[in-house]
């Protein structure tokens, strides 16, 4: 998974480019020998001199807050030097405004009051830190919400030094302070800027817009616009940040927050109403059209779809006649079906055959030769050349994940009192002409401390991730299909329900104890997003303009990549097994009682207003 270039001679391996700074780039990276993951600041040296690149590290070794990204090492390359920070999974707060996120005011009060307590503490150790915007407010995930810490200490001044002309307007003018443009660089010039943020998290958008002239002139001379539809305590508090005069704002970082403290305490309490800030307009929910459906004989609780294809198998130039054809693979308990499926989907499918296993089918899992079937103590392949076999076998309950190339899988046991799993990796040899070869490679030992196995994820041709849940943390242990251990990538939230979407490396998930949330997990780069739905999802797919959830009363809604909900529907069958034909295109199976419908669900003529 993780790539061999280096970024520059490191003891860190890169696994990705994650954003652009004032000075450099920043990379995610793990450590090669111990797996701690951190991110790589990459300051060049035409940009960033070396007393600029001093200044910096002064302050941030100097600088140990929980609410202040903190630097772990430096490092040197024939580009420039390399600083080794916190890596903040969540992005930064910018992502946050440019998302479709919906906060209430309990969560924007606390990224308030966590970046001011970050600044009386930097202020305290006389360094005033010039450039306080939502690009340098990274943010790590929480279960339920996020912590705010703050970066970027480039331009940061100590509060006792006088003015230089080198400086200059250094900063960001939408957030800059009047006296910034006179060269000043007192504390409460970091004051004002939070001031901003609080009012464009508020509201949406901030106080003054235009050019950095105009932008300029507006600080210096317009007041703001504080709509009265804001609670007055909070039009208090923002009024005071944004006075012109210095002598007017608040005194410190420390006045500031026990402003806001005074009113966080009263949302907590339910004094005043924790109501989401700017409310989300979510489209009109669209009627369901008559969707088409197939009756089927049996049951089916894991489904999965296998092309009848040769070229699956030899790479020969694919059979026109059977060009449209698959294998469609239904199971029940122990129970497996085979029919022979068209995509046309104009007549019922033909039972081929079917067959009982020894434990209730829990998985279907496609590969390029055809797919695996798994069960709670065994794995059976299916091969479009060597028909139906076991490839594993146990006496106790496991998890199996098997590599899309077919080349290799890995079982483990979950053993509750031990403080470790052991992770089993076989090679799959698999050729049209010859019997099927299993070789077993090498056990990995993976810390458990406690935890819960959660799945086991093939998240490349090359790399596996053991998924642990330790309480209110989610860990990916990463290790390559050889048993080499790569490292840990951790989350601070309890993960459950992933989904592989269909960009390499994410994976959608859902997170216990917030029914409304869907995350999304990048692995290369490393990177979590949460965004908040509308409806309780019990299932997660990927579409082509996004994702899709669905509820256990037949709601579905779309997002998209902004997490904007896009489209609402109503009236769907609720699913029991879903198989994916395109990115827009499901096989949908719905059961009750007396009758077992599979549906074709296809988004792009459901009559949406997307283009597809």
């Amino acid at each position: 998974m993780v790539t061999t270039r280096q970024v520059r001679r490191s003891h860190y391996r890169s696994l990705g480019l994650v954003g652009h700074g004032q000075f450099g780039r920043v990379y995610c990276a793990i450590h090669r020998k111990t797996g701690q993951f951190v991110a790589i600041k990459d300051l060049h040296k035409d940009r960033f001199p070396t007393h600029k690149f001093l200044r910096e590290l002064r302050f941030l070794i100097s600088l140990e807050h929980p609410n202040i990204v903190t630097c772990h090492a430096l490092e040197h390359s024939s580009s420039g030097r390399q600083l080794v920070l916190d890596y903040c999974e969540g992005g930064n707060l910018r992502s946050i405004l440019n998302s479709d996120t919906v906060l209430t005011l309990e969560e924007i009060l606390g990224f308030m009051l966590d970046i001011l307590s970050a600044l009386s503490h930097a202020h305290q150790e006389g360094i005033v830190h010039c450039d306080i915007k939502p690009e340098n407010i990274l943010l790590q995930l929480t279960p339920g919400g996020w912590t705010a810490r703050i970066s970027d200490f480039g331009i940061a001044r100590l509060s006792q030094e006088g003015h230089t002309m080198e400086m200059g307007h250094t900063g960001s003018p939408a957030y800059m302070a009047p006296e910034r443009f006179y060269n000043q660089h007192p504390k409460a010039s970091d004051l004002y800027a939070v001031g901003v943020i609080l009012y464009e998290l508020m509201l949406g958008y901030r106080p003054f817009t235009g050019t950095p002239m105009e932008l300029m002139v507006a600080h210096l001379n317009q007041l703001p616009d504080i709509p009265d539809s804001l609670l007055p305590e909070l039009r208090d508090i923002i009024a005071k940040s944004l006075q012109k005069l210095l002598p007017k704002r608040f005194k410190d970082a420390s006045e500031m927050r026990g402003a806001l403290v005074k009113l966080y305490q009263r949302v907590k309490s339910g004094q005043l109403e924790n109501v989401a800030v700017k409310n989300r307009e979510l489209p009109a929910v669209t009627a369901i059209p008559e969707l088409n459906f197939i009756e089927l004989p049996h049951c089916a609780q894991v489904i999965g779809l296998v092309p009848l294809s040769s070229q699956i198998e030899t790479g020969a130039e694919p059979n026109r006649l059977f060009s449209d054809a698959n294998l469609l693979i239904t199971c029940c308990g122990r129970e497996v079906w085979f029919y022979h499926w068209s995509d046309q989907f104009t007549n019922p499918p033909t039972t081929s055959r079917g067959f009982s296993l020894p434990a209730p089918v829990r998985q279907f899992i496609s590969t390029h030769y055809g797919g695996v079937l798994v069960t709670d103590t065994s794995l059976h392949l299916l091969s479009m050349s060597h028909g139906l076999g076991r490839i594993a076998l146990s006496e106790m309950p496991m998890r199996a994940t098997v590599a899309q190339s077919g080349r290799w899988f890995a079982l483990c046991h979950s053993q509750p009192n031990r403080d470790h799993l052991e992770v089993n990796l076989h090679q799959l040899t698999i050729v049209p002409t010859q019997p099927v070869k299993i070789s077993f490679v090498r056990q990995l030992k993976v810390p458990l401390r406690g935890g819960e196995l959660v799945t086991l994820l093939a998240v490349d041709s090359a790399h596996l991730a053991v998924v642990v849940r330790q309480r209110s943390r989610t860990t990916f242990h990463i290790a390559t299909r050889r048993g080499s251990y790569m490292g840990a990538l951790e989350v601070n939230l309890p993960l459950h329900n992933l989904v592989p979407a269909a960009r390499p490396y994410r994976y959608l998930a859902q997170e216990v104890g917030h029914s409304n949330s869907l995350i999304l997990l990048d692995l290369k780069p490393f990177r979590v997003t949460r965004y908040r739905v509308d409806i309780k999802p019990q299932w997660l797919f990927d579409t082509i303009v996004g994702y899709g959830v669905v509820d256990s009363e037949g709601h579905c809604s779309l997002v998209n990549e902004e997490g904007e909900i896009i489209n609402r529907m109503a009236g769907l069958p609720v699913p029991h097994a879903m198989a994916q034909i395109s990115p827009s295109q499901f096989l949908w199976v719905s059961s009750t009682a007396d009758r077992r419908r599979i549906y074709n669900l296809d988004l792009a003529q459901m009559g949406l207003d997307i283009v597809f």
